[in-house]
């Protein structure tokens, strides 16, 4: 009798209703069960009530710590390496343009006007409006906090040249957006922007545009930072004396800020612009004893990746360097034309908009 009567019990434990079960528990409990557990499991707990949908799907705070908590996300990708420009593709069609908060904006390998969004965890995406036939570069950011997120398209083809934003949930279509001297995106009737650095890990959302300008030997190297969120953008000329050559210059980040740098006598001399609202910058020069081939480093502007106290992180032809400032060491790794791997940080966040995709890269 009292086998029979265990048995039963947990027969009746089995079917117990969830929602009846997680009453039981204090909601602010259950809040801090669900933030550890993987994304995985949230698409399919969002399912057993409405408190737990609206907590999963809509509370931002929720959100916020999760992703906090979560374990890292495995992306397979691959390398497309054509005409120096390498892209990063998470399938066939298409290829990463920007990262932020746990999405990804993709662009067409195929069309040139057509972008998207997706989050990689959830498996949702979110096709943009056709962008602009001349579309050069395309940027993202989120607001973490209201999850407001807006992307913005700068187009230049023949003598059209400008920006274009789309709020998401917002806009249906793209609309204009201001540069405050319209006379600086031009250079003799054509796009005088030569290059677009993303944002940065840890400055998401910012921008910087990098624009020669002068004639003959008088030449200044502008950058107008664009804050994406608040459309604004603030226009710094690089001071003069710096005797680097602006045309064989190398642009990256030095600790999160945009930097301008010259390779010479054994030396890396760069300017920080620390500050690029109260034009701030300063001056540091580091010693680099490598890379007989440094010069050719100068055919592309943007092969440094990155950069900080601690080393030098670039791409040369068919490899990623990286160059340690304190041993004065250079670990070499190939880039791999085959399947690779990387980790990011998972996000609950999904856009107004998004649908469920059969696109799925997380391994």
């Amino acid at each position: 009798m009292v086998r029979c009567y265990q048995r039963k019990k947990i027969i009746m434990m089995r079917r117990a209703d969830p929602v009846n079960a997680s009453k039981q528990l204090p909601f602010d409990i259950i809040t801090e069960i669900l933030s550890w557990l993987p994304i995985d499991s949230l698409v399919r707990f969002k399912r057993v009530c409405k408190n737990w949908y609206f907590l999963i799907v809509h509370d931002r705070k929720f959100i916020a710590k999760h992703m906090e908590r979560t374990c890292l996300l495995r992306l397979k990708y691959v390398y497309k390496h054509e005409a120096n420009k390498l892209t990063v593709l998470f399938d066939k069609s298409f290829g990463m343009a920007a990262f932020s908060a746990g999405l990804v904006l993709e662009k067409s390998l195929t069309n040139s006007q057509v972008f998207r969004i997706r989050n990689p965890a959830t498996h949702q995406v979110l096709y943009l409006p056709n962008a602009h036939e001349g579309t050069r570069n395309m940027d993202f950011a989120l607001n973490p906090s209201t999850h407001e997120c807006k992307v913005v398209c700068f187009y230049g083809k023949d003598s059209e040249v400008g920006f274009e934003v789309l709020t998401i949930g917002k806009d249906e279509q793209w609309r204009p957006m201001k540069h405050p001297n319209t006379d600086l995106l031009k250079h003799r009737g054509k796009p005088a922007l030569q290059y677009y650095r993303g944002s940065s890990f840890k400055c998401e959302g910012l921008g910087h545009f990098f624009q020669v300008t002068g004639d003959g030997q008088d030449w200044n190297l502008k950058i107008h930072s664009l804050d994406i969120l608040s459309e604004c953008f603030s226009t710094n000329t690089v001071p003069r004396g710096f005797y680097v050559n602006w045309w064989d210059s190398l642009v990256f980040y030095w600790n999160d800020c945009v930097a301008v740098a010259d390779i010479a006598e054994e030396k890396l001399t760069m300017l920080v612009l620390e500050d690029y609202k109260q034009h701030k910058w300063s001056k540091k020069t580091v010693r680099v004893t490598f890379l007989e081939d440094h010069m050719t480093l100068k055919k592309d502007p943007f092969s440094v990746v990155n950069a900080d106290s601690d080393g030098l992180h670039f791409r040369f032809k068919d490899r990623f360097i990286h160059y340690d400032l304190k041993t004065e060491t250079i670990e070499k790794v190939n880039i791999r034309q085959g399947n690779n791997f990387c980790f990011v940080k998972p996000s609950l966040i999904a856009l107004k908009g998004m649908k469920t995709g059969k696109v799925a890269c997380c391994i």
